[in-house]
């Protein structure tokens, strides 16, 4: 139908245009000017709204395109701020950088393959999603991608890489070796105890406190402060050889009076003086602040002495928002806890983070232990902290720290490449490596050994949608020698990859066929193997549009019907009522029965003859034989009894 309508292209999940159509029946084609972005495949989706429509599975098709540029980089941040100096140390560079928060994180693998490399600056596994970590390690093992993850106290261990997708594809597990030579954690609990703590809120309080001494070590140090509108330091730090003691003073916290915050967090700081610990606070209220307080002087002296604050708002009547802003600002974890029946959990995980077993805060100058590493050529940078981790056994170290942890080490995975560098690049720990001539040439080396080649070696490769599935070729400029072969790796979204063994197919063509391929994106990476390695590989993709049913054909089918129904004597309906009112009479035809009748004849011959040879007697139709009757049996007489008739004539006499 002539109908008008609405365009909408996407590129890469943007729309970058939109604009109406005037559409009439058939097939039409329609130019648009767009301006290219992005670099790599490029995955694009146009989308159509007509005012009148009889067929909506064919409004919209998808297709993968390839760009050719400099190479374009995604940074996610942690935090706002965190990427920064990375992002204009890349760009400075030349290369394509964007920076984005870890929620912008491309959630799809065909969003994610649009880019050469990706930076993860500080950013916790628990803040993506299962399918997000996992389309970071196909980035990298399939597609070949490269990636940089910088630490912070939200990053390895601390952000819980631990057996995730993130801990697989890295050069360093997240288990640290001889845990008892760590620094240990100095950790202060802030608890509310005001008159609205009273019954079950105070006690799961004590509770989730009396929990967190499950994951604390002997060397770690535990204070604990309770505020109403007055603060108590119920337990000075104590090293924790004696938790039974530690928990018959928990116990004893008892609930009563106002709401003051500034008071307790701020002899919370005092705690930690001299410490060498990692310092770390949990605060904990169901509460406003009572009083008004400057806390700027506070919290910029705990950024300087290294403390960190994770706040806990109890229930609707917290000041949500302000309990946000000092975890922001102090490089800590926000929760809002509802109930206070789940206060024992989130002190449990917050202290396991607080980082006693994988935070180290101690001034070093790291250690060159492999000659390929160029930077600071004249003065090492200092560093005051960091995430230990080990590396493992196929990982290049090239930089370690003081306690010979790896500060910075790298590793091939798969088709792509991975680097950890586990202190941060935004002032946490590295303030003398922000101000260091070699802090944007030493990243511009770290995107230069990550970027990955998408091609080399003689392949070409070549798709065709057929019979409802692929046909998947690779050109070679040479013929495969006897111990080469040619693996593709086939990925579509939320299913598992398909590994595809191509076979020759003639004039150095080889080939597969993928069965049943649905509408999507499909990349895949072919790898000619030999000799125990990679000789080349090469890197493609392609779209499955809308199934054959709904295209728009090319032809009505008129002519078609209209033949079929003159050489079969039939008619062309114009309506479905016309079914029932054919205007001409039944055809009859007489059908010859001769060679049946020939057959019928031959057949019953034979057994004509045997029967009169032989002299078989059928019986009767219509009679039955029948069953003889048995003659009556003769009666007997009874022998004579002469007792019983002496017995009969006496009853007789006696009736007389």
């Amino acid at each position: 139908v002539n109908t008008e309508a609405e365009l909408s292209l996407f590129w890469g999940g943007s729309l970058v245009y939109q604009g109406p159509l005037s559409l009439a029946p058939g097939r039409q084609s329609f130019s648009i000017p767009v301006t290219v972005i992005g670099e790599g495949f490029q995955r694009v989706q146009a989308v159509i709204e007509p005012r009148q429509d009889t067929l909506l599975q064919n409004n919209q098709i998808q297709g993968l395109t390839f760009v050719e540029a400099p190479p374009r980089v995604l940074i996610a941040e942690g935090a706002a701020g965190k990427g920064t100096a990375i992002y204009h140390s890349l760009t400075a560079g030349g290369a394509k950088a964007e920076l984005v928060a870890t929620e912008q994180l491309p959630g799809t693998l065909a969003g994610l393959a649009g880019y050469r490399a990706i930076y993860l600056v500080d950013v916790p596994a628990y803040r993506l999603a299962e399918q997000q970590l996992q389309n970071l390690e196909t980035f990298v093992n399939t597609l070949g991608g490269g990636l940089v993850a910088v630490g912070g106290k939200s990053s390895f261990g601390l952000g819980l890489y631990q057996d995730t997708p993130l801990e697989k594809l890295l050069p360093v597990n997240m288990e640290v070796e001889e845990q008892e030579e760590m620094p240990g954690l100095d950790l202060v609990l802030v608890i509310d105890r005001s008159g609205s703590m009273t019954g079950d809120k105070i006690n799961m309080a004590k509770n989730a406190a009396i929990t967190s001494l499950d994951v604390l070590k002997e060397r770690d140090r535990l204070a604990i402060i309770t505020f109403n509108d007055q603060y108590q330091i119920h337990l000075p730090p104590t090293e924790l050889t004696d938790k039974q003691k530690v928990e018959g003073s928990i116990a004893k916290i008892a609930a009563g009076g106002g709401t003051i915050i500034y008071p307790a967090l701020e002899q919370a700081v005092e705690q930690f003086a001299g410490s060498s610990k990692s310092k770390h606070i949990i605060l904990l209220s169901d509460g406003q602040e009572g009083r008004s307080y400057s806390y700027g002087a506070l919290l910029s002296r705990m950024v300087e002495q290294g403390i960190s604050l994770s706040t806990i708002a109890l229930g609707s009547d917290a000041d949500q928002s302000f309990m946000q802003r000092l975890a922001d600002n102090l490089d800590g974890r926000y929760y809002y806890v509802p109930q206070s029946a789940d206060l024992p959990g989130i002190f449990l995980q917050e202290t396991a983070l607080a980082g006693g077993d994988y935070l180290v805060e101690e001034e070093f100058r790291p250690a060159v232990v492999d000659s390929s590493f160029r930077s600071f050529s004249s003065v090492k940078p200092l560093f005051t902290g960091y995430v230990a981790s080990t590396p493992k056994p196929l990982a290049e170290v090239l930089l370690t720290t003081h306690r010979e942890h790896p500060l910075l080490s790298r590793w091939q995975y798969g088709l792509g490449r991975a680097i950890a560098f586990n202190s941060d690049s935004f002032g946490l720990w590295s303030s003398e490596f922000l101000q260091h001539p070699d802090f944007a040439g030493f990243w511009a080396d770290t995107l230069s050994w990550v970027v990955p080649q998408l091609s080399s070696g003689d392949l070409a490769l070549d798709v065709r949608l057929t019979g409802g599935g692929a046909e998947i070729s690779a050109l070679t400029g040479e013929p495969l020698g006897e111990d080469e072969s040619i693996k593709v790796t086939v990925m579509k979204e939320n299913l598992e990859p398909q590994e595809l063994i191509l076979k020759p197919e003639g004039s150095n063509r080889y080939s597969a066929r993928l069965e049943q391929v649905t509408e999507g994106i499909y990349l895949f990476n072919a790898q000619r193997t030999g000799n125990g390695g990679t000789v080349g590989q090469a890197v493609s993709g392609f779209a499955v549009p809308y199934p054959p049913e709904f295209k728009i054909p090319s032809t009505s089918g008129r002519e078609l019907l209209e033949e079929i129904s003159a050489q079969t004597g039939g008619r062309v309906l114009k309506h479905p009522r016309e079914v029932f009112s054919a205007p001409f009479e039944p055809v009859h035809r007489s059908t010859e029965i001769t060679f049946w009748l020939l057959l019928a004849a031959a057949l019953l011959w034979p057994a004509d003859i045997a029967l009169r040879r032989f002299g078989v007697a059928l019986p009767a139709a219509g009679l039955k034989p029948t069953k003889a009757t048995p003659p009556p049996k003769e009666e007997t007489d009874r022998p004579e009894d002469s007792t019983f008739d002496r017995l009969l004539e006496a009853k007789a006499r006696k009736r007389r």
